[in-house]
C-alpha cells in the first residue's frame, strides 16, 4: 500500500518533467525540429502518461483527470488556445486504457499502442486546427512533413526512456506486480 502511495506522487511530477521538457526540448532543438518543412513535436508527456498506463499496476492513479489537467495546461502555456488538448489528452488516456486490458504488456506492444497514442493525439491537433482555419497545410503535407517525423521523433524518445521509467515503476511499486513478472 505504501508503494502505492508513493506512486500517487510521482506521476503527478513525472507528468508535469515532461510536460515541461517537451517545451525545453522545442526551444532549446527549434532550429532541427522545426527545420522547413519538417515539423517535428516532442510528446512526452504522451509518453509518460502511455508508460504510466502500462506499468501502474494497482495503484489506481486518475489518469484522464490528470490528462485533463495537463491538457488544459498545455492550451495555457504552450498553444493558447483552449479546448483542443483539454480534450485530446483524456481521449488518447481512454484509448490506452481501453486497449491496455488486451496486452501483455511486452516493449513491442508498448512501443505500438505508444505510436497510436502519439499519432491519434498529432492527428486530432490536426484536425481541429483546420477545422478552425488555425493551419492550412494539405493533409499530404502534414502526413510527410510533420506527422510522421513526430512519430520518428517521439519513438526515438520512447526507446531512451522505456527501461529508466519502467525501473521508477518497479522500485516504486514493487516487483511483486503482474507486469514484472
Amino acid at each position: 500500500m505504501l508503494q502505492s502511495a508513493k506512486l500517487k506522487y510521482i506521476y503527478p511530477i513525472g507528468l508535469f518533467i515532461a510536460f515541461f521538457l517537451d517545451g525545453i526540448i522545442e526551444q532549446l532543438f527549434s532550429r532541427q525540429l522545426f527545420q522547413y518543412p519538417y515539423s517535428m513535436v516532442s510528446n512526452l508527456t504522451i509518453i509518460w502518461m502511455v508508460l504510466s498506463i502500462f506499468f501502474e499496476g494497482e495503484s489506481h492513479i486518475h489518469f484522464v483527470m490528470w490528462a485533463f489537467i495537463i491538457g488544459l495546461a498545455f492550451d495555457w502555456y504552450y498553444t493558447g488556445i483552449f479546448g483542443v488538448n483539454v480534450f485530446i489528452y483524456p481521449l488518447t488516456v481512454i484509448l490506452v486504457r481501453g486497449i491496455e486490458p488486451f496486452l501483455k504488456h511486452r516493449f513491442l506492444e508498448i512501443f505500438f499502442v505508444t505510436s497510436l497514442a502519439v499519432g491519434l493525439s498529432n492527428a486530432l491537433f490536426y484536425v481541429v486546427f483546420q477545422a478552425f482555419h488555425f493551419a492550412n497545410v494539405s493533409t499530404a503535407f502534414f502526413i510527410g512533413y510533420a506527422f510522421i517525423p513526430t512519430i520518428i521523433l517521439n519513438l526515438s524518445f520512447l526507446v531512451i526512456i522505456y527501461y529508466p521509467v519502467k525501473i521508477l515503476f518497479r522500485k516504486t511499486r514493487g516487483t511483486n506486480s503482474r507486469i514484472f513478472k
